[in-house]
């Protein structure tokens, strides 16, 4: 296998988002001590990243979830939403060998993408914020398309807008689903960068722990399928 793409999941993947929420956590509560009524901010920054579940509910039901449990201030669940979609990207903390990984693949020649599911505006202030986007020849978020992962619809798109057949291309995801099940089936190499969130998946071509491994993996894998290893 001759890798000429690789494509990235965002949230999870590139952008850690547990890192990001608990930051924006912290920030929210600082700027709005009125709205959590003097409570100790490091017990309520951990009971909210446990109402969060991983980001499993929407950013409304989450909020009003967290001012009907905590007992917040009347009205809290609007104001906190509003801090989300303004401040939110501003606390964007990039997984661990983000850039070196990038920079490695673009030093081989190859193309980059990313794909990812959520609102464009939101997605693309994501992007910004981590300050990826020279690093990406492609961007494709399902609140463009109407189209979400793991429909192979999105992924086949991305690989239109880079020019390169799926069979040379690997997407790399955090969640077994919409990315490993998804790219399987639009048959691509899936790499699966382990979450304890998530349960095990055995669907994936090469699963990694750090984003460091995966230039090294991806070379194994063409090398066992050329019978050379």
């Amino acid at each position: 296998m001759t890798i000429r793409a690789v494509l990235f999941d965002l949230d999870g993947t590139l952008l850690d988002r547990r890192a990001t929420f608990r930051r924006h956590i912290e920030s929210m509560i600082e700027r709005h001590p009125d709205v959590f009524r003097s409570q100790e901010t490091q017990s309520l920054v951990e009971e909210l990243v446990t109402l969060d579940s991983n980001g499993s509910a929407t950013r409304a039901e989450f909020y009003q979830s967290a001012e009907q449990q905590l007992g917040l201030a009347s009205g809290a669940s609007a104001i906190l939403l509003r801090h989300f979609e303004r401040h939110f990207p501003e606390s964007c903390v990039a997984m661990p060998h983000t850039v070196d990984t990038l920079d490695a693949l673009r030093a081989r020649g190859v193309k980059i993408g990313l794909i990812t599911n959520g609102r464009a505006v939101m997605q693309n202030r994501k992007i910004d914020g981590l300050g990826i986007r020279s690093h990406l020849d492609s961007v494709v978020i399902s609140g463009d398309l109407g189209i979400r992962k793991p429909d192979p619809r999105i992924f086949a798109a991305a690989l239109d807008e880079l020019s390169v057949d799926s069979s040379s291309a690997a997407y790399v995801g955090d969640n077994p689903e919409p990315d490993i099940r998804g790219a399987r089936r639009s048959g691509m190499c899936a790499v699966w960068r382990r979450d304890e969130w998530w349960s095990e998946t055995e669907e994936a071509d090469l699963v990694i722990d750090d984003l460091s491994e995966l230039v090294s993996g991806l070379d194994r894998i063409g090398l066992k399928q050329r019978g050379l290893a």
